[in-house]
């Protein structure tokens, strides 16, 4: 009797407790009284209905309402935070839609785990590695320098912590043949000059390369590779001569949980410190020498950020733009976006053509698509040029460029996700 009575008052003080949490967070919404917990990601706002007569009998003010009542729920943060870290003790899953726990504590973005287990046909990726080789050789011959850089993904570095219950039969390491290969195969036959990180990079341990709960490549590994894309153009750039850049590292003891290698962890919003033995990398160097400073535009996803900055801290490929997701023009200097990507305008010609290097990331995750919008645009745009013999000669670039207005936004956050999901995306 006892038992029952027990039983009931522990059922009556959840429904309760649940009730007044839920009274508390709505007040909190409407009178603002107690700072919510932070949630790490970016997603897209939801706005606030208007309540009319079509709207509420086609369901659609009350499906709206609802997702904004949801994301503007005064103590959301705390309830999401919460939920997730019970969910990850107990079942060692998350709820952000984006990450995945594997052995060891190891995340991994699932478009990385996706990518491993797909099945594409290589067409599609041939077709792909001759346009590059069609742009990278009539952009030669007008005097600008286009190395695409293949950026690896974390799949290929942690295969065997991929347990079978991610492995899709049938599927499952498919892509190193249909795109990453293929790719590579179609590249060298065509005698591009590229850099392939994946195998650059894969001479050390998968650490050097990958955090554990980062989804982004650590520094140094970025550095080796925009050292290799440098050397990769430099028999087209003979006024860099035979000068390198310095790549050596240090720890950074004091790093929090707002570095890049900790970017999973981060967004699985979870009441936790940031997971121990990740060694945060700083470049040592802060300079390089002066031959290595050619303007530069640089194309690409929120990989490509390891570029920019290790070009903007060394003082090389100077002055330079970045194409971020060949959507945002980010100054290389003020790291702010400025402008919009516009194809075939004057002003784009002029910060694209006008370039002795051009830089396109191209992560391994998202073949054959990654960069294809870009090379394909200069393509259409070599079409439509006079042939090199009439065409007027090449001006050099202005050294000390007109300065950029006024910066819009601060750029750097990769476009928006659901938040408690990597801001990623990725593309």
């Amino acid at each position: 009797m006892a038992t029952g009575a027990a039983k009931t008052a522990a059922k009556l003080a959840y429904v309760v407790g649940m009730l007044a949490f839920a009274a508390a967070g709505t007040a909190n919404m409407v009178w603002p009284r107690v700072e919510d917990a932070k949630l790490n990601g970016v997603e897209a706002a939801a706005k606030r209905p208007e309540l009319t007569w079509q709207t509420a009998r086609a369901e659609g003010f009350q499906k709206d309402f609802t997702a904004w009542f949801e994301q503007h729920w005064g103590l959301r943060g705390y309830a999401v935070r919460t939920d997730n870290t019970i969910v990850k003790a107990l079942f060692h899953e998350v709820r952000a839609g984006q990450a995945t726990i594997l052995e060891g504590g190891l995340l991994m973005s699932r478009e990385d785990l996706n990518y491993v287990n797909r099945d594409d046909p290589p067409g599609p990726t041939v077709a792909y590695a001759k346009k590059i080789a069609r742009v990278q050789a009539g952009m030669r011959d007008r005097n600008v320098v286009v190395i695409p850089v293949l950026i690896p993904a974390k799949t290929s570095f942690f295969r065997e912590s991929i347990p079978r219950s991610w492995q899709r039969r049938g599927a499952f390491g498919l892509s190193d043949e249909n795109l990453y290969r293929t790719f590579v195969r179609t590249l060298r036959e065509l005698h591009v000059a590229f850099v392939d990180a994946r195998e650059l990079l894969s001479d050390g341990s998968p650490d050097h390369v990958f955090a554990s709960p980062g989804r982004h490549w650590r520094l140094s590994a970025g550095c080796r590779t925009l050292q290799a894309a440098v050397d990769a153009a430099r028999p087209d750039l003979p006024e860099i001569g035979h000068d390198q850049f310095d790549c050596t590292t240090h720890v950074n003891h004091d790093a929090d949980v707002e570095e890049e290698d900790y970017d999973l962890f981060r967004l699985l919003n979870v009441w936790e410190h940031k997971p121990e033995g990740v060694n945060v990398e700083v470049l040592s160097a802060t300079s390089a020498p002066a031959s290595l400073r050619v303007s530069t535009v640089f194309v690409g996803t929120s990989f490509v950020w390891k570029f920019v900055r290790i070009a903007k801290q060394l003082e090389v490929l100077r002055p330079a733009l970045f194409y971020s997701y060949n959507s945002s023009v980010v100054d290389g200097d003020t790291l702010f976006i400025f402008k919009k990507v516009e194809p075939f305008t004057d002003a784009w010609r002029k910060d694209t053509l006008g370039k002795r290097l051009i830089v396109v990331g191209i992560l391994e995750t998202y073949l054959p698509t990654d960069g294809n919008q870009f090379f394909t645009e200069l393509d259409e745009e070599l079409d439509i040029l006079p042939p090199v013999e009439d065409a007027p000669p090449r001006k050099p670039d202005d050294p000390t460029p007109d300065p950029p207005p006024a910066p819009e936004a601060e750029a750097g956050a990769p476009p928006a996700t659901e938040a408690g999901a990597p801001a990623d995306a990725a593309p």
